[in-house]
């Protein structure tokens, strides 16, 4: 006759133990971890996460922060920058540049002494420094890593649509602007006649639009356009842009690709009124009469 074992019983407070440690303890730190922590702020979760870094002079710098260095240093990686832009046509104080390109070229991500920090935050995916960023990786067909830690964002078709339209825009106001200085100087009282003057300010707007044309074609190379389709695309711009001047539009962050092209145009928009300016305000020399010739002598 066999004997059924008997079943050992479970002692109620071990079993309690365990459920506490490796189900109600964990769970109670779930919920509050995840009511004070954003995942996406999390390794291979959610958006990219673009810092911003903001230096004590006033200075502000973004890219992807890395604190693991030595003591005392940040490392900022895929920088990009603000600059004055007071005086530019973007109706912005300040441009958005992106770091590498300057003389020494830099290319090993920017160390950043933590004394000189005034603040470290977080860039918003709508933020126009962000949308900005990317249209720019847009526009030098950048490729996201495979596996990342903080994967790039590249721009929406729309955001660089929103760009193209901004710098367009830009670029109008710049001619515009030129094109009323002329106006302003034909009110004065000039050293030349009125038919001197009207000639001299119709070859000034003619240059003033050959730079604007050359403008916008170079928007188009620079969007992937081919040269035939950059100079159509240029041409048809031209007639949109007609005699409007957008002063009082809101400014667009311009991706640095986008801004040096509005940058360029401006330059050479001021060249030209400043040479046409010199030539309505600058009296003529008159020519000095030639002396006469010594009649030759006659010969003994």
């Amino acid at each position: 006759m066999s004997v059924a074992p008997t079943r050992r019983r479970r002692d109620p407070v071990r079993v309690l133990g365990w459920w506490l440690r490796w189900a109600v303890v964990p769970a109670l730190i779930g919920v509050f971890v995840s009511g004070n922590l954003d995942v996406r702020s999390l390794p291979l979760f959610g958006d990219e996460r673009i810092t911003a870094v903001l230096l004590s002079d006033g200075q502000a710098y973004f890219g992807h922060l890395d604190e693991s260095g030595e003591n005392g240093w940040l490392v900022l990686r895929d920088v990009y920058y603000l600059q004055d832009a007071k005086g530019a046509p973007t109706n912005l104080a300040v441009a958005l540049a992106k770091r590498g390109d300057e003389a020494h070229e830099p290319a090993d991500g920017m160390r950043i002494n933590r004394d000189r920090v005034l603040a470290i935050e977080q860039v918003g995916p709508a933020a126009p420094v962000m949308q900005a960023i990317g249209a720019e990786r847009q526009i030098v067909h950048a490729s996201p890593a495979l596996i990342s830690l903080n994967r790039m964002t590249i721009g929406a078709a729309s955001t660089l649509t929103a760009q193209r339209v901004a710098a367009e825009h830009d670029v109008q106001r710049g001619y515009m602007a030129a094109v009323d200085q002329l106006t302003k100087l034909n009110e004065l009282v000039l050293p030349v006649t009125k038919a001197e003057a009207a000639s001299i300010t119709e070859k000034a707007v003619g240059d003033l639009r050959t730079v604007r044309r050359n403008a916008l074609a170079a928007l188009g190379t620079t969007l992937g356009f081919s040269a035939t389709d950059a100079q159509t695309y240029a041409g048809a711009t031209e007639a949109v842009l007609a005699n409007q001047t957008f002063a009082n539009e809101s400014g667009v962050l311009l991706a640095p690709d986008l801004n040096g092209i509005v940058n360029r145009a401006t330059e050479l928009y001021g060249q030209v009124g400043d040479t046409y300016a010199k030539q309505l305000t600058q009296p003529k020399t008159a020519s000095p009469s030639p002396s006469p010739a010594p009649s030759p002598s006659p010969r003994p």
